[in-house]
């Protein structure tokens, strides 16, 4: 299959194009990497010198391939050897059948959607309803979901003063990787990042409208962001939350973030809670 970038590009579509899917680089600049709610099943590497795409698997669906192809053609992925049997890596400079590959996608996206609980799959339905769209911090819709934020932290904190301190550290204008949410056309959960140093990016209104919270949205928005951030070289995200805002935090841990020393400006403010994750 020629290396070129329309062929790249038409792979990295079909695999953007599945329900719930976006690119990420856990790994670095290659393999790009496509997930569903966090999860891997495609790695394509497009250099020249190693043009190859590596597929999730059923393990006796691997097999078959490894069978029907030379190995110089299918083989099993590089990985340690329980994860050998789910994983298949196919060469792309001598693989040259384009139909068949698009199912080996589809397949590969269908066991690992198969692993999830009942619960998780009824979300990716949901979430796949929705357009995700990256702009940056002078976006309408960004700015209207800012302010219902902000209405809806007075409420929680009760207190307009309180919060005022923090009204300097999320001016839009400084805010440059941002995504919107679509349901129908309509604006209903954002979030974005800033850089805070070479290698932390900060993570920023966060919010889901009320109408669409509980099929876990915000948990999409924070993976999402993660994967932009890595993409752009930083290696930690970090956050500030509120003591008041036992919801979020319990979200953000169940996405892996730790709780750390205030940083920077929340030094001095001790109702703040911050935290960071590794991406």
């Amino acid at each position: 299959m020629e290396n070129n970038e329309i062929i790249l590009n038409e792979i990295q579509s079909y695999c953007r194009g599945k329900h719930g899917a976006y690119e990420a680089r856990p790994f670095g600049e290659f393999p790009i990497c496509f997930k569903v709610m966090g999860k891997i099943f495609a790695q394509l590497n497009p250099q020249k010198e190693f043009y190859k795409i590596t597929l999730k698997c059923e393990p006796e669906q691997a097999q078959l391939y490894r069978q029907l192809y030379p190995k110089a053609v299918v083989r099993g992925y590089h990985c340690p050897p329980v994860q050998q049997p789910y994983w298949n890596t196919i060469d792309l400079d001598v693989f040259d059948d384009k139909q068949m590959l698009w199912q080996m996608i589809d397949e590969a996206y269908d066991a690992l959607v198969k692993k999830f609980t009942k619960k998780v799959k009824a979300q990716l339905i949901q979430l796949s309803e929705m357009v995700y769209c990256d702009t940056d911090g002078e976006n309408a819709d960004f700015a209207l979901l800012c302010k219902n934020l902000d209405q809806t932290l007075d409420e929680i904190v009760g207190v307009k003063f309180q919060r005022s301190q923090y009204e300097q550290y999320n001016q839009r204008d400084s805010i440059h990787d941002v995504i919107v949410v679509y349901q129908d056309n309509v604006p209903v959960g954002c979030g974005s990042f800033k850089m805070y140093d070479e290698e932390h990016a900060e993570l920023k209104r966060i919010f889901v409208e009320p109408s669409c919270q509980g099929v876990g949205l915000g948990s999409e928005i924070v993976r999402r962001l993660e994967a932009k951030a890595k993409i752009k070289g930083y290696q930690w995200c970090i956050l500030e939350t509120g003591e008041l805002l036992q919801a979020a935090s319990h979200v953000y841990q169940k996405l892996g973030y730790k709780v750390i020393p205030n940083y920077g400006q929340y030094v001095d403010m001790p109702e703040s809670i911050c935290m960071q994750r590794r991406i």
